[in-house]
């Protein structure tokens, strides 16, 4: 425990040493860090590792009853002047034991217990427990942790659930900008959804679609960014203590993303979906839904992976942005996918975005046979015609693309535990 008592009055302190020594009484070994303890406090320990600046140990010992074990040793060294009546031995010895009463005296407190009979005592004391007893059997233990997969994952999302419910400055955020962003795409393409006569309103359709989708996607990657980087700061000390693995915690994070992402995704696609004016048909809706809620949450598992790939959070971010640009260029909106050079096609089809603007627009429009005005297009052209030939958006792929906008948030998250589990940027 390191300084258990700090910050706390005398009563606190003596109820927290009280329940320490409580502890100990049941036959359990506690160590603790003491900033100047009291006489009571400091009593109430049975021995003690002193050490000087530089690590090096000065006494290592019991106390003793009234820690008269400790005021012996020291007093018997030549210089050292007597503790005083009803002094705190605590202080008394961090005194007479200072840098400055090691030069008064001229004498090295490391060296001295080095050479005195309580430092060969000791040691002779560890090589003896060094030893089994013989016929002893080696120590074995059937797992590594106490609990088995399923009880660390549990612990794991209790835990990480409490941490994002405590965590305004992020859910909040997100939700806020999440609802300010489709209010703003609703307003500015208010009712162009039933629009289909011409290719400039249903450009326009693309345009907010291309646009929530980026905009909330990577608001979603760079929000959940500095909550992962301190949550793995956390994970490294935890680990280090054996108190679960890395998959269970990384599963446990990804998990506690789902419910709060689908909660954003309800609000935005009723708002959005509402305002634009799409038609209010249950499939063509709950492919709308379905989508967003793909696109959302790969984008935030893109930024947790890029986090578990990178040393920090900074350097996270300029991993994460440096593929914004790409994800822009090759999402199908400003360069149709037929357009593509053919050396550079398969980039498109690795693109989550593309797969994103490609369900939205197709499972809104690709079924629809209404014509459409396209200036030098042939006549009674369709908007399902128009879509195929102008995007490649066809209605008879939405089964893939709806198994492509799975595989993505899993494939993200599945990197996302690896290097969890692989890799470790941690300075010491």
């Amino acid at each position: 425990m390191d300084e258990p008592t700090s910050g706390l009055d005398a009563r606190a302190a003596a109820i927290v040493m009280r329940a320490v020594r409580n502890t100990v009484d049941t036959g359990r070994t506690v160590v603790c860090t003491i900033h100047q303890p009291s006489i009571d406090i400091f009593e109430a320990f049975d021995e003690l590792l002193l050490m000087k600046r530089g690590g090096q140990v000065i006494y290592s010992g019991p106390l003793g009853r009234d820690s008269h074990k400790i005021v012996e040793y020291f007093e018997a060294i030549p210089g050292v002047p007597k503790i005083p009546e009803k002094y705190n031995p605590a202080t008394w010895m961090l005194e007479a034991s200072s840098l400055a009463a090691e030069l008064k005296l001229g004498v090295d407190f490391a060296e001295l217990y080095k050479s005195s009979s309580l430092c060969q005592r000791n040691k002779q004391l560890v090589q003896e427990l060094s030893v089994p007893p013989q016929g002893a059997s080696d120590l074995y233990f059937a797992t590594q942790f106490s609990q088995d997969t399923w009880g660390q994952y549990k612990s794991c999302l209790w835990k990480q659930w409490w941490t994002y419910w405590r965590s305004p400055d992020y859910n909040v955020v997100r939700f806020i900008f999440t609802l300010a962003t489709a209010l703003m795409i609703g307003s500015v393409f208010w009712q162009i959804g039933g629009k289909r006569s011409n290719v400039q309103d249903l450009t326009m359709v693309l345009g907010a679609i291309y646009s929530a989708v980026i905009f909330i996607g990577v608001n979603n990657c760079s929000t959940v960014q500095p909550l992962v980087a301190v949550e793995r700061t956390v994970f490294y000390r935890e680990k280090a203590a054996g108190m679960y693995s890395a998959i269970p915690y990384a599963i446990s994070q990804v998990t506690c993303e789902l419910p709060y992402v689908f909660i954003q995704t309800t609000y935005y696609s009723l708002i959005v979906y509402a305002m634009v004016g799409f038609e209010w048909k249950a499939s063509k809706f709950l492919w709308f839904l379905f989508i967003n809620y793909s696109s959302f949450l790969y984008w935030t598992y893109y930024g947790m992976m890029t986090v578990s790939l990178t040393p920090n959070q900074q350097v996270a971010s300029i991993f994460a942005s440096a593929f914004y640009g790409i994800f822009n260029l090759f999402s199908g909106f400003f360069i149709p996918r037929p357009k593509i050079p053919k050396w550079w096609i398969w980039y498109y089809w690795i693109c989550p975005v593309a797969w994103t603007i490609y369900g939205l627009i197709t499972s809104q429009y690709g079924d629809v046979e209404t014509a459409i005005a396209f200036p030098g297009g042939p006549p009674n052209l369709t908007v399902k015609q128009y879509l195929k030939d102008q995007y490649g958006f066809e209605s008879s792929f939405m089964g893939p693309v709806a198994a492509v906008l799975v595989i993505f948030p899993v494939f993200f998250a599945f990197v996302f535990a690896f290097c969890i589990k692989t890799l470790n940027f941690q300075t010491r």
